[in-house]
């Protein structure tokens, strides 16, 4: 499983509540406006006299602009940024309702934090995780 994905939903699951109001704003944000309308603002960041360009001259770490635009990159970014959601809103939803006590006790019973992750939290994730790959892929069939 991509760690990006889990990593996103388990630091809002285990944010405040008003970090995690915040949080869920800007995941759920890009689904009020249009694709197409995304699309562009990715064509103007991308550009070779984009955003991204320009702030890598300016910041010296380039001296010509790189070409993003019609890349195998710029399409895999388009990609991730709009199926993105779709896989973190349910494994966020699952990761919610875990009970966070399971990794107090583990701790108390001698594991160390990434065991009692590992051991816990990553199996009690996987619903969340299947039911966002299952909605992707219904994404994906129904625009081909």
């Amino acid at each position: 499983m991509p760690a990006h994905r889990l990593s996103i939903a388990y630091g809002i699951a285990r944010s405040t509540p008003t970090t995690r109001n915040i949080l869920l704003l800007l995941v759920v944000l890009p689904f009020w406006t249009s694709l197409l309308l995304r699309v562009y603002a990715w064509i103007g960041l991308l550009k070779a006299n984009g955003v991204i360009n320009n702030v890598l001259i300016w910041l010296g770490v380039i001296h010509e602009p790189i070409t993003m635009l019609y890349t195998p990159f710029a399409m895999y970014v388009g990609i991730v940024y709009s199926y993105l959601p779709f896989l973190i809103l349910p494994l966020y939803a699952n990761l919610e309702k875990m009970d966070w006590q399971l990794l107090e006790a583990a701790e108390d019973l001698g594991c160390r934090p990434w065991q009692a992750f590992y051991k816990i939290t990553l199996p009690c994730r996987e619903t969340g995780s299947s039911r966002g790959r299952c909605w992707c892929s219904f994404r994906r069939w129904g625009s081909s």
